[in-house]
């Protein structure tokens, strides 16, 4: 873990700007999800770089992330899909179970969602947080 720290802490010069401080953060964020990154990149391709850092925004990688919202819904794994959304997957997209605590399924129709509705919106309550690493 050390080593990871130190990696990203390189990557401050001498000279501390902005962009310098944007690297370190984005180089930590990607610690926490780099053992994802070929499965990612196999449904995101160019959106990769975008998607781990949301995925490490979201649940910090761990594919047994669970949070109960007020409501009661429950948002599960790395992209943390809402139950909700879930079952609206199960039932008009995949006709069938999902599992969202497995990181191809989660991947995957965290892949589909961006595809096919259009954007990264689904993810709006954590953008605080990935949102300054968008070109």
């Amino acid at each position: 873990m050390i080593e990871l720290f130190i990696g990203c802490s390189l990557l401050l010069t001498n000279e501390i700007t902005e962009q310098s401080i944007d690297d370190y953060f984005l180089c930590n964020h990607l610690q926490d999800v780099k053992q994802w990154y070929g499965l990612t990149q196999q449904y995101f391709g160019d959106d990769t770089l975008k998607a781990l850092t949301v995925m490490s925004c979201e649940s910090d990688g761990k594919i047994t992330a669970l949070n109960v919202n007020s409501d009661g819904s429950k948002d599960k794994g790395l992209f943390q899909f809402n139950s909700k959304t879930e079952k609206w997957l199960e039932n008009n997209i995949y006709n069938k179970e999902l599992d969202m605590y497995n990181p191809k399924t989660n991947i995957k129709a965290a892949a589909w969602v961006v595809n096919n509705v259009g954007n990264w919106s689904w993810w709006n309550s954590s953008k605080h947080c990935w949102g300054r690493y968008e070109s």
